[in-house]
């Protein structure tokens, strides 16, 4: 088995984790995904419900991210800063993710924030579409206390008005509120306003940082089948929504080979324009070779005293970059997850 070595030292400002004295990329891999693991035995084990979010095995690797950024940056740092830290999930899911042939779970990035925090945050804000409503309600009832949850069931860019009100009475309650939003659409379901109008409550006093999932490779592969026609009416308006302009048909002029670079050049300079000092990481995550290739996005804001802690942000991405390897990722979601047959991009190598 090839292991790869990291030897950079974590400027860490206040989380902990065991994980940190590991040796490998693998072992702190292993490390941090059993801690993932332990908290998905516990929802397993609380309900006879077992309703989840079927997920591709690269989904560990932005809830590995997510994990280490809420423990060894956010909170630390927010916690102490801030009266009132929320988290916000737009898509939450079911609050528990299954993968094809592995025998556990992991929890939803909700709990994960949740159960992960150095200092507890002050609100879990959490959105269910459909059918995952129910499962998530009842999980977060579960862990997290009455008074630290909200959650509601409806379309994400709508429900997202109700966040905002409530924010704002936060902030006239407490005066000092900042949120962490973690945006994980499947693909094109955040709409650009959804952004905007979270974006737009720095004006009135509630400042956030965002970790945004941007799957530039299938939205790629959508404006590709818009050209030769094989697309749905609706499609170019899902994208119009998504981009927020009609600029984005600039987009199918570009060979096909250059679509996917030029959907994430055109979201990240729209993302630069939207933030007013804008602080923009991105996190490079490509498994399956040509077929699973997605972006992480952290943006935050300038200060003052600059942004020192993006240094351990850097290392953060540093770490889940390297570590997104085919065999050091492969070899330990099969030890964690228990997975009885080797993923389809283990078996292609």
């Amino acid at each position: 088995m090839l292991r790869h070595t990291f030897n950079s030292k974590n400027p860490i400002f206040g989380g902990f984790s065991e994980c940190l004295d590991k040796y490998t990329d693998f072992d702190k891999l292993v490390c941090e995904l059993e801690g993932l693991r332990k908290i998905g035995d516990m929802i397993v084990n609380s309900s006879a419900n077992l309703s989840s979010y079927q997920a591709h095995p690269w989904t560990v690797l932005k809830l590995v991210f997510l994990k280490m950024y809420v423990r060894d940056v956010y909170t630390p740092i927010i916690g102490r800063r801030y009266p009132f830290m929320a988290f916000i999930d737009p898509f939450a899911g079911t609050g528990l993710n299954a993968y094809k042939n592995a025998e556990f779970y992991m929890p939803g990035s909700s709990l994960v924030a949740w159960s992960f925090a150095t200092y507890p945050f002050n609100k879990i804000y959490a959105i269910g579409y459909r059918q995952d409503y129910i499962a998530l309600k009842q999980r977060l009832e579960r862990f997290i206390p009455k008074e630290y949850q909200w959650v509601k069931k409806g379309d994400a860019n709508e429900v997202i008005d109700n966040i905002i009100d409530d924010l704002l009475e936060r902030k006239e309650e407490y005066k000092g509120v900042h949120y962490l939003a973690f945006i994980d659409p499947e693909s094109t379901e955040v709409h650009w306003n959804t952004l905007e109008k979270l974006v737009s409550l720095e004006g009135q006093g509630v400042a956030g940082d965002f970790i945004i999932l941007l799957q530039a490779r299938l939205i790629a592969r959508t404006i590709g089948k818009i050209r030769k026609g094989q697309t749905r009416e609706n499609t170019t308006e899902k994208l119009e929504l998504f981009f927020g302009t009609e600029k984005w048909k600039k987009l199918l002029s570009l060979s096909s080979g250059e679509i996917e670079e030029g959907v994430k050049q055109f979201y990240i300079n729209r993302l630069k324009k939207l933030k007013s000092k804008a602080l923009i990481e991105i996190i490079n995550i490509e498994l399956m070779r040509r077929n699973i290739h997605y972006y992480l996005i952290y943006i935050t804001r300038k200060t003052k005293g600059g942004a020192p802690y993006l240094e351990t942000v850097r290392w953060l991405k540093q770490f889940v970059e390297k570590v997104d390897k085919k065999e050091v990722v492969g070899n330990a979601i099969n030890k964690v997850l228990g997975i009885r047959l080797l993923p389809d991009y283990i078996k292609s190598t």
